[in-house]
């Protein structure tokens, strides 16, 4: 019901995503994930039928997604920088989208404002950002979209409230299953709804699949320097610490070290741990040429 093909998307000769493919054909929950400026934003546009790709092309129910009626039609993006009429109140916007989208469920929205204490007599421009960030989740739940594409669902939001709404979330999507893509910086706190991953980083879809994938990217490698440092020599290393004279930590790639294929003897002297998902993004999107530790020891 997704797909792009070689998506690519230029702004002022800066390129915001380059050479995007990936297909989802079914009903998830997926998760895509990457700092800010990775091109999150880009591509939820470009599916949306928001933007022209610069190259390449996206495709939603088979259909190029720029600009197309069929697509707006059984697409819905939240973002921030949403813009509603502003003499409009939330119930007044609730009837409006209803409207527009054949699945709107409007008993589920007015049960979601009463549920959050959203006043419907409210103006969208008077609510805190945490409150505008809920209503704006309350119409992209309620319209029931084939597509739904959540940008950043829960900025401004309290802890309590973003865990209140990842639950709701996933109820809604066991509910009526659909196509639901959430970006965020922060895979911790909702990789517990999520099925899948797709990992964007300077604008290219680093990998996409199954979220048990991305708990077996990294390790971490622990033994003395007198082990590890040969190690560091043949892996790529996302990290390496130093615990007083004796002990000493890298994290490298898991497929790349279990390629190495060490003898038994050399392999029992190593302290293997795993890496969390989470952790595991963050060593793939660091900045390159050193990190904090090598900052304040130099």
């Amino acid at each position: 019901m997704i797909r792009c093909e070689e998506l690519t998307k230029y702004f002022n000769g800066t390129r915001a995503l380059d050479n995007c493919s990936f297909e989802i054909t079914e009903p998830t929950l997926t998760g895509v994930i990457g700092v800010n400026g990775a091109g999150k934003t880009t591509l939820f546009k470009s599916l949306a039928g928001f933007l022209k790709p610069t190259k390449g092309q996206a495709f939603v129910l088979e259909e190029p997604t720029f600009q197309n009626i069929t697509v707006a039609q059984n697409v819905m993006l939240i973002e921030e920088g949403m813009s509603f009429y502003s003499s409009a109140n939330l119930k007044e916007l609730v009837d409006s989208y209803s409207r527009f989208y054949q699945n709107f469920d409007l008993k589920l929205a007015m049960g979601l404002l009463k549920y959050f204490n959203l006043n419907e007599n409210a103006k969208y421009d008077d609510l805190s950002k945490g409150m505008a960030s809920t209503f704006r989740l309350i119409l992209a739940l309620s319209a029931r979209a084939p597509i739904t594409l959540l940008d950043e669902p829960t900025t401004g939001m309290d802890p309590g409230v973003r865990k209140d709404l990842y639950e709701i979330i996933l109820k809604d999507y066991i509910k009526a299953p659909r196509i639901i893509l959430i970006s965020s910086h922060y895979l911790g706190e909702m990789e517990q709804i999520l099925e899948d991953i797709l990992f964007i980083h300077e604008g290219k879809v680093l990998k996409h699949g199954p979220l048990e994938e991305f708990e077996t990217l990294l390790i971490a490698l622990q033994a003395s320097p007198a082990v590890i440092e040969p190690l560091e020599e043949q892996l790529r290393v996302y990290e390496a610490k130093d615990f007083g004279e004796g002990l000493r930590k890298i994290v490298v790639d898991k497929k790349e070290f279990e390629e190495l294929q060490l003898s038994m003897k050399l392999s029992d002297r190593l302290t293997i741990q795993g890496i969390s998902p989470e952790d595991s993004f963050v060593h793939l999107t660091r900045r390159k040429g050193g990190g904090i530790d090598e900052l304040y020891d130099s």
